[in-house]
This record gives structure tokens, sequence and C-alpha cells, in this order.
């Protein structure tokens, strides 16, 4: 169930394998989603940085894995990938290097002829927006690492509404994220309105029994002194005001 309510809230995102990240140039080609930092400001692209011969020599070797080693997994894959960067001659090493500095060496020139035509203010607003989506970045970190602490502490998973309930009784098969959670849909809207409030009754239900073990389980973090994991409607003023103190101390 909190499997299918992650592919849900995810909006169906499908597996992408192994995915090889780079910075193209500090401060400008940082993505968020799918949009840069000069897509979102309204600059014109910048250069692309050439991959380092490593990243160069993996992004080659995975695909071409890949296909020569349909069963293997991703991660199997990955592995074997890094293991035969480790593993070539100086003189192969020495050939991706030398495609590595010629790109290199016209990267260079076009990076600083690109930066001449940005503006000070231009490149403020950069700045100021890598620093934004650096400290998003961490908050999303933060999320994370307390989502994982409250699942180590036992806390109630939320069950989900009527529909996760419906699409849990569903076969997937071999359909894709994005087209089972759509197929799901269109099923649940064709549904009689009396056998949609059997899930709504069942849901109605589970959500009564997990607000119960939720109370529990706040109630014994609170004991434990961990008023951070309580929703601030379960705490009196002086906790509340406890709790925002911590957050500006933080």
């Amino acid at each position: 169930m909190a499997a299918l309510a992650r592919l849900l809230s995810a909006q169906c995102s499908s597996t992408r394998g192994v995915l090889l990240r780079h910075v193209d140039i500090p401060c400008v080609v940082l993505s968020a989603g799918k949009q840069t930092i000069a897509e979102q400001l309204g600059l014109p692209e910048p250069p692309k940085r050439p991959l380092a011969p490593h990243l160069r020599f993996m992004k080659h070797f995975l695909e071409e894995n890949k296909r020569k080693l349909p069963k293997w997994s991703t991660q199997e894959i990955f592995v074997k990938t890094v293991q035969d960067w480790k593993t070539i001659s100086p003189i192969e090493k020495g050939k991706w290097t030398s495609e590595y500095e010629r790109e290199k060496t016209l990267y260079d020139i076009r990076y600083t002829d690109y930066m001449k035509k940005i503006s000070p203010k231009q490149l403020e607003s950069i700045r100021n927006l890598k620093k934004k989506r650096s400290e998003d970045k961490i908050k999303r970190q933060l999320r994370r690492e307390k989502k994982k602490e409250v699942e180590e502490l036992g806390k109630p998973k939320y069950p989900g509404n009527a529909f996760i309930l419906y699409v849990s009784t569903l076969d997937r098969g071999e359909a894709a994220s994005k087209d089972f959670v759509s197929g799901a849909a269109r099923q649940w809207h064709l549904l009689p309105e009396e056998r949609q409030n059997v899930f709504r009754e069942k849901a109605k239900k589970k959500l009564e029994e997990y607000q119960r073990e939720l109370a529990e389980w706040e109630a014994k973090m609170l004991k434990a002194g961990r008023v951070d994991l309580v929703r601030s409607s379960q705490l009196g003023p002086e906790l509340k005001q406890d709790l925002q103190s911590r957050k500006h101390q933080h």
C-alpha cells in the first residue's frame, strides 16, 4: 500500500536506470525538474561542459553493456562498467582523456564568450537562484531523513483513500506505471456508485484506525521528548512555543 501511494504521489514516474549527472556550468546549468537555471531566468543556454574522461567512458559503455547483457540488472551493468574503466590500459585511458581535453579547450573559449554577454545583474540572479535551489535540495534531504526516521520509529502509515484501496486490488501486469494508474482511474469512474461506496467505507474504517494508532504513537513520542515528530495540533501552548523556538534555532 505504501509503495502504491508513492507511485501515485510521484505521478507515475517510471524507473530511469542509472543516470550520469554532472554540472555543465557552475551557477547556470543546474536543472530543477526539466528546466535549467538559464531557462528559468530567460537567459540563453550556455555551452555544455564536456564529460570528464571516466564519465565519457561510462556513458558510452553503459549503453553497450546493456545491449550485450540484456539479462543483467542495471546495478550489475553499472558495477561492471566501473570495473572496466579501472582495468583498461593507460593508453586506452589516454585516448579518452585526449578527446576530453580537445573538447575542454573549445568549451573554455565558448564559456568565456558566453560570460562576457552576461550582465552583473543577470549573474547575481544566477547566483541567487543557484543558492535557492541548493537550500531547497537541503530541505528535501532533511524531509527524506525525517521520513526515514519516523518509519524506523514505527509511525503508522496513512492507509490511503478509497481510490488507492481500489487500485491495490488490481493486477498491474506488465503495464507501465503511468498507463496502469490512468487506466485504473478510468475504471474507477466507471464503477457503480454502490461499488465505490464499498471502498469508501473501507477507507473510512482504515482512516479511523490509523488516527487512533497515530495518536498512540504521538503520545509515545511526547514521552520520549520528540516534540518535533508530533503534529502541532496535538501540542499544548507551551510545547508549541518550545517547538517554534527549536525551529528558529535551526
